[in-house]
């Protein structure tokens, strides 16, 4: 998609982790919703969009540039709040 907006690298090393991890995150939107789940995997697709998979009771990819900022729910998780995007004009 040509309005994709890539993240920065320091912050995909976040969602890496998480992945990593296992982590359950509380998840940000741009448009102002919260969601939670497990994080999974990234994914890049054939037009160059980055997606991020979590498992709710269903597996869902939430595109990178939509995430405003993940939380962590585990207790030992090696971060926490990290701002992903922000909000665009």
């Amino acid at each position: 998609m040509s309005d994709y907006k890539m993240i920065p690298c320091e912050h995909y090393d976040y969602l890496e982790l998480a992945c990593l991890r296992g982590y359950q995150l509380k998840i940000e939107l741009l448009d102002g919703t919260q969601c939670q789940g497990q994080a999974i995997t990234t994914q890049t697709r054939a037009d160059k969009t980055e997606w991020l998979v979590i498992q709710q009771q269903t597996q869902h990819a939430l595109r990178l540039d939509h995430i405003v900022a993940i939380t962590p729910a585990d207790a030992n998780a090696e971060f926490g709040r990290v701002l992903i995007a922000t909000k665009q004009d």
